[in-house]
This record gives structure tokens, sequence and C-alpha cells, in this order.
């Protein structure tokens, strides 16, 4: 009886801390990276949904949160075709470093929270970004939302899903990034970075909104 006692106990142990893998990645594009250029005299915004990406956990007791992400860099968009030029091409090098990566894994300090289903999540974690090539290892504040899967939740995704939101600063010159003296006013040194994500524990299986990766050119 006791034996029976114990394994039922290293079973409920392995369940709080057995680790699900979310997949964000999302054939509908609705997955999303914003970036911001506050400059001198002009504000840009530049947005792609060509982002895909991973992050594993248990919500049952989040010790350590791993993930890794990549944006098509050649697709962001700001709605002027010679600002997406200066972007892309002129400080990006989009068709050398088409992708930029951003990972992590990373334990939790403090007490070992619970995901509660539809409540936030914060924290503070280092993520070792990727940008042309150059890796630097930097702060981001991120948000998760764990959503059990309900009549809601498959409006977007079937399964568990993971909603993830992250923002960053990155300082340009950190990557190799040099602001042309002609672009000085019109494109910060510093740009704010924002993503929103949702990830499914369980792939769907409808065409609709089947998780695909990025898409080559």
């Amino acid at each position: 009886m006791l034996k029976i006692i114990s394994l039922l106990g290293l079973f409920a142990f392995c369940c709080q801390s057995w680790a699900a893998k979310f997949e964000m990645k999302d054939l509908g594009q609705r997955n999303l990276v914003l970036v911001n250029s506050e400059a001198l005299v002009e504000r840009t915004v530049a947005v792609s949904h060509f982002v895909t990406g991973w992050m594993e956990l248990s919500p049952e007791n989040v010790e350590t949160l791993a993930g890794e992400f990549e944006l098509d860099v050649r697709t962001l968009e700001t709605g002027l075709e010679l600002k997406n030029m200066q972007i892309r091409d002129q400080l990006l090098s989009s068709s050398e470093f088409p992708v930029a990566k951003i990972s992590f894994n990373t334990p939790v300090s403090g007490q070992k929270p619970k995901l509660t289903d539809g409540k936030p999540f914060t924290s503070k974690i280092d993520a070792n970004l990727q940008i042309k090539n150059v890796t630097k290892t930097i702060p981001i504040q991120i948000k998760l939302v764990y959503f059990k899967e309900n009549e809601e939740s498959r409006q977007r995704l079937t399964g568990n899903l993971l909603k993830f939101s992250a923002q960053v600063e990155i300082e340009l010159s950190s990557f190799g990034i040099v602001i042309p003296s002609k672009y000085s006013a019109v494109i910060a040194k510093t740009v704010q970075v924002s993503a929103d994500l949702v990830g499914t524990d369980r792939l769907p299986n409808n065409a609709l909104s089947l998780p695909e990766g990025i898409k080559k050119k």
C-alpha cells in the first residue's frame, strides 16, 4: 500500500513538472512584432507578422522559461517604400541577414508560480538577441497568459494556448547598426520593440489555421 502511495505521489509530481511545448506558428499571420523609432523629427513604426517560434514550460510549476523566436526582417513594413528600403536594406542588410533571432532558457527566481487560466504572469528575464549575426544578452520584459482549451480559445487555435508578449529596448549600435548622418534626425539610435504571439500545445488539423514557419521569399 505504501508503495502504491509513493508511486502516486511520484506520478503527481511528474505531472506538475511536465513541461509543455507551445508552438507559436500561425498560417493566419496573426502573431506580430512592432518596431518603434522615436527620432528627433520623425516617428517610424514598422510591423511584421512573419514571426514564429516556440516556448516550453510547465504551467503547473513554472521553474524555467525556455523559448526561441525568429523574425523575417525582410517583411518589416512601414507603409512607405522609401522607409522600408532604409530600414530593411540600408540598416538591417536584410538580403544578407534575413532573420533576427531571440532565445532564452532561464530559471524563474523566487517562488515558482503556477499559471492560472486567463491570468497574466509577468517577469523580467535575460535573452540572447541576434541581429546581423551579432548576438547580445539583453533584459526583456515578458507577460504570459495561459488559456485552457475552451470555446473562446478555439476562436484562435485548438489546444491549450499560451499568449506571449514582450517588450525590449534595443540600442542599434550594439549590433553594428550605424545610422548614416543623413538619417540621424529621422531614425532613432535606440528603438523599442514589442511582440505578441499565441502558441498551442496541440497543433490544429484545420488547414485554415495550420501553423507554418516563416515564408521564404
